[in-house]
């Protein structure tokens, strides 16, 4: 059986009751209320709840579900007499507000009326936890289970308390297998029972989420509110469950929807603190613990734990200060409790999210020590070895977790990572540690080593700090059926769902290999490992307090490329809007963002935010800032001791910042496209509209609706003949019928040099690139460059036609733009590379044939390129490097042979010319130079 946080029983169990008469509940009422319709339920019980005690535990129920906790005690007091069944339910009131004397008062009495009262007995148990006396409380776990055995035990209720019970006794007993049983049995069961009994699904899917087997953990939660809709606690489970996933709107949306509905209820407002906490606000974290979870419920120690987090971070290790808030708070919850695991247990899972390694190592080691029947600490304490570089600890660990909770889905993935790792190579150098696939990897891990040993000096003096140790990075291929993507992702999160190519814990760096066939595309590794590698010393120099945003906009800085287009076309779009995060919502963006462009949006703001402070407050700004995180200052803070203003209006100036910037972007066509029902609804409220008309039109044409488009594009036409968008959805439809110079005529005559239009502009350049007009597409495409200068798609055309009309020049030149903004562009820096060497630029060839293998150090073709700039450069024992790379990546081709043979001659090696002639010969005997030159070699050796 695995463990799983129950919390405070936030659910409303509910099952039919009989009063001392034989009464039984409303029918129709206990349907209401399964449902969730309280208000209606409440109001079928209320009238019989005086004399009925099953209608007056219905009515309490219909209250508690909507957080009317106060009015739902006094009904079920007044009631309560010698009920058995209305006692439990004030123990278990009692207890979840904290209230421990009043719940074994109640639970007592529930006991001593009916001995057989299972609600009761586990309040009494859960009692027995919470004060520290586990024996006790696992015999009373014992005994629910007990009574199962030997009871026929059918009601969906009981079901569902001794479901608690035998989780809880399987976890305390290593139990593994009765986790099976409960999801698979048990609670199917009580679905069977009473099939509109939705606590079952619920208890089942926390079960799952425990595991952190999302797919399970949703499927049960939704069918619980399948059930139903208005189970605030479900809501408040599926808040959870999102967060995991990192998706912020479906977590806002759900715990928002959870209070909506109950208001009081503890396990929303903890999410609420873990969204807080997570956005780097831990003062908000304590206002919202302090202020809305704690009058819940003051001795939850899963809100203690959360409070007693907060003061770590912000006052420091605890060991340093004996007499601070953070050890009043220890002292008052190990007093009540001594085995307060849970306590300990969530205090180090926050930490362990703001990388605070040391204290949540410690407080993890605490919750196994004070409560060793703890399933989570083990796993969470082994994944915390993982993201702090201690494999070997984090296997240890994790292998003793896995025997006793094999279905927690993180842990079992972890493991089957290991067998990866085993299998993995590591190359050594001074400062790293970098492992990797031997059988694929070798060169990349070679070439990475020495890039990360070039800019590591560099950038340690930018930031005024050195990481002690080596640190390291590992790069993932495909492996065991899986491609690296995934188990690069399991290797940060356990999980393989992480949606990016690399990493950075702040103490190793994980990497997707670019070299993994089944990976989308290549992409710029050196690039990538300069951005995590300032994750790495700026995470550590800051003690890891460094907000999200800061520490990626001194990543993104330092790799050294201009905004992407796309950020650009983000702001062109977002910041006439206001559609922007500021310095309390940006985190949000990386984290856990709510669409594509929100992450996209984020980085880029970051960037700017440090553009922004560099520009008005000097270079020095940068360490200053550094220094006020290092600190441990929170953001306002930091930003009036660093930069001597106001975090408001560093804000201001920054939007004013952003506004500028946006105002010199250039460009054509920033709006942003409709769906094709908001086009349809604007054209019909604005039938001459030409704009709409225009938009829908070309609408019509990319879903291939010919006649619609033709028809609007016409009616736009008359009434606005020179319309450009309306003229090239005709032009296109022209291009069908193979008029092709119809559409050409037509296009001309309408196309504004001033502000052409996009679409109509590219497919004029492009017929007349068709018909080899060359002069002319090229003025063409430069024309959408001049006005559009941001988007590299007029680079790329006009590259092309440089390349069709053999210019040279132009071509470089065009090429040489568009590197310098697309990073990961392989083709582009071969073709450059090629290019400087036909010029015998070989210090250009050479700049661009190493950016080149910064993409794809496994093509032959530019390590010999790279080999041919050397040996122009007089570097050839480098050269001779590159030319045996070549030879090994293309054993087959001999010209590089020939040309490492000559490379050896020069750098007066000739014994390793004439060994490398000899095996060219074998290869190609009658490869003319290479028999001439051997011979010239071996005349020059005799005496």
């Amino acid at each position: 059986m695995k463990r799983i946080c129950i919390g405070f029983f936030a659910f409303v169990l509910t099952a039919p009751l009989t009063g001392r008469a034989g009464q039984e509940a409303p029918v129709a009422a206990r349907h209401l209320l399964l449902g969730g319709k309280y208000a209606e339920a409440a109001e079928i019980y209320a009238r019989s709840a005086k004399e009925n005690p099953a209608s007056a535990l219905g009515l309490a129920r219909c209250l508690t579900a909507e957080g009317r906790l106060d009015e739902a005690v006094r009904k079920l007091a007044y009631a309560a007499g010698d009920h058995a069944e209305l006692h439990a339910e004030l123990a278990r009131l009692a207890f979840e507000r904290g209230n421990y004397k009043v719940a074994k008062t109640h639970a007592d009495e529930a006991i001593r009326l009916d001995p057989h009262q299972l609600q009761a007995r586990w309040v009494r148990a859960e009692l027995l936890r919470t004060s520290g006396r586990l024996d006790e409380s696992a015999e009373v776990y014992r005994w629910l289970v007990t009574y199962y055995n030997r009871h026929d035990v059918k009601k969906a209720e009981p079901l569902c308390w001794i479901g608690l019970a035998a989780a809880q006794h399987a976890r305390w007993n290593r139990l593994a297998d009765q986790f099976t049983f409960l999801v698979n049995d048990l609670y199917p069961d009580a679905l069977k029972a009473e099939p509109g009994y939705w606590p079952a699904h619920y208890q089942a899917g926390l079960l799952f989420l425990e595991k952190y087997n999302q797919a399970e953990a949703a499927r049960q939660l939704k069918a619980a509110l399948a059930l139903n809709p208005n189970a605030a606690e479900v809501h408040a489970a599926l808040a959870k469950l999102a967060l995991i996933g990192r998706e912020l709107p479906q977590a806002q949306a759900s715990v928002e929807r959870a209070l909506q509905i109950n208001p009081r209820l503890l396990d929303a407002w903890l999410v609420k603190a873990d969204l807080a906490w997570a956005n780097f606000k831990p003062l908000e974290a304590i206002r919202l613990l302090q202020k809305k979870a704690l009058p819940l419920n003051p001795t939850s120690e899963e809100t203690l734990g959360r409070l007693a987090a907060c003061y770590v971070l912000l006052h420091g290790p605890p060991e340093k200060k004996h007499d601070s808030r953070f050890a009043r708070l220890v002292d008052q919850v190990t007093s009540r409790n001594k085995h307060a695991g849970k306590f300990f247990f969530a205090l180090a899972k926050w930490l362990e999210t703001r990388n605070k390694v040391p204290e949540a190592e410690q407080f993890f080691r605490e919750a196994v020590a004070r409560m060793p029947q703890q399933l989570g600490p083990r796993s969470h304490l082994g994944l915390l070895y993982m993201r702090s570089a201690q494999e070997d600890k984090a296997r240890k660990i994790l292998t003793g977790a896995f025997k006793v909770d094999p279905f927690n889905v993180r842990v079992n993935n972890t493991l089957g990572l290991f067998e990866v790792l085993d299998s993995m190579e590591t190359l050594e150098t001074q400062h790293f540690a970098i492992k990797y696939d031997g059988s694929r990897d070798r060169l990349l891990a070679r070439y990475a080593a020495g890039h990360l040993e070039t800019v590591f000096p560099e950038l340690c003096e930018r930031f005024g700090y050195e990481p002690p140790g080596k640190s390291l990075f590992e790069i993932f291929n495909r492996a065991r059926g899986l491609g690296g993507q995934k188990w690069f992702s399991t290797r940060m999160i356990g999980l393989p769902y992480l949606g990016t190519v690399a990493a950075s814990t702040g103490m190793m760096v994980a990497m997707t290999s670019p070299n993994d066939p089944t990976g989308a595309k290549k992409f710029n590794w050196a690039r990538v490992l300069t951005h995590e590698l300032v994750h790495v010393i700026t995470l550590q120099q800051t003690d890891f307090n460094i907000p999200h945003w800061y520490t990626e906009a001194l990543a993104v800085h330092s790799e050294g490329y201009p905004r992407p287009p796309a950020w650009n076309k983000l702001l062109r779009r977002r910041v006439p809007k206001g559609k922007l995060f500021n310095l309390d919502t940006i985190n949000f963006g990386f984290t856990r963002p709510q669409s594509g462009d929100d992450c996209h949006m984020a980085y880029c703001q970051a960037e700017l935010y440090l553009e922004y402070m560099l520009k008005r407050f000097g270079n020095e700004a940068e360490a200053k800032l550094l220094a006020a995180y290092a600190d441990n200052l929170t953001t306002s803070r930091a930003i009036r001791r660093a930069l001597g203003v106001a975090q408001e209006d560093f804000e201001r100036g920054y939007v004013e910042y952003l506004k500028k910037t946006v105002a010199e972007l250039a460009g054509l066509d920033p709006r942003e496209p409709l769906a094709f029902a908001e086009l349809l609804k604007a054209h019909r409220a604005r039938p001459d509209d030409v704009d709409a008309a225009a938009d829908l039109a070309y609408a019509y044409l990319l879903r291939k609706a010919y006649k619609e488009a033709e028809q609007l594009a016409e009616r736009v036409l008359s009434l606005h003949p020179k319309h450009q968008l309306a003229t090239y959805v005709l032009a296109r439809l022209r291009l069908r019928d193979d008029r092709r110079q119809e559409a050409v005529d037509m296009i001309e005559s309408c196309l504004s040099r001033q502000s052409p239009q996009p679409k109509a502009l590219n497919l004029l350049a492009g017929l007349k690139l068709k018909a080899e007009k060359y002069d002319e597409a090229a003025r063409l495409y430069a024309l959408g460059q001049r006005r559009d200068p941001l988007n590299i798609k007029w680079t790329r055309q006009l590259a092309r036609v440089y390349l069709l009309s053999e210019n040279r020049d132009k071509l470089r030149k065009a090429l040489t733009q568009i590197a310098r903004v697309d990073a990961d562009d392989l083709t582009i820096r071969k073709k450059l590379a090629r290019l400087a060497l036909s010029d015998r630029d070989y210090d250009a060839a050479a700049r661009w044939a190493q950016a080149a293998l910064e993409i794809d150090v496994a093509d032959a073709e530019v390590h010999r390129a790279f080999a041919e700039a050397l040996v122009g450069c007089n570097n050839n024992v480098r050269a001779i490097e590159e030319f045996e790379t070549a030879i090994e990546l293309d054993p087959s081709e001999p010209h590089q042979r020939f040309a490492l043979a000559d490379a050896c001659l020069q750098a007066g090696k000739t014994q390793k010319a004439r060994h490398v002639l000899r095996s060219l010969l074998k290869l190609v005997p009658d490869y003319p130079a290479a028999a001439m030159l051997l011979e010239n070699i071996e005349e020059s050796d005799k005496p």
